[in-house]
């Protein structure tokens, strides 16, 4: 019985791009910094706003923008099922602008 060897393959290009030591000190702390970026602001936001203004209807305004929130997570939901182009958000307003408007539209 004779072995049949294949040809090494080389890497391809995306390997070579996620080898070892190819992630910086610098790229994993701009990583840290944008997952801690909200943290920080309601840490330091919501305090300094009960603060200032003195006003105790804060949570109410953060209510009122979960809401907003969720209406346009539905949304946003919703119109991925006939949008089918990867170019995010950008893909949707594209989208909507490329029509004209509704009362404009011939019968």
């Amino acid at each position: 019985m004779s072995a049949i060897r294949e040809p090494r393959s080389r890497p391809g290009s995306m390997s070579r791009a996620l080898a070892k030591d190819r992630l910086g000190i610098s790229a994993v702390l701009f990583f840290v910094l944008a997952g801690v970026a909200p943290l920080t602001v309601a840490a330091g936001v919501i305090p300094t706003a009960y603060q200032i203004t003195g006003l105790t209807g804060i949570p109410a305004a953060f209510v009122v923008v979960a809401v907003v929130l969720a209406i346009f997570a539905v949304g946003y939901v919703a119109m991925t099922r006939h949008i089918t182009n990867s170019g995010a958000f950008y893909a949707f307003v594209s989208q909507a602008w490329a029509a004209p408007p509704a009362w404009r539209r011939p019968w």
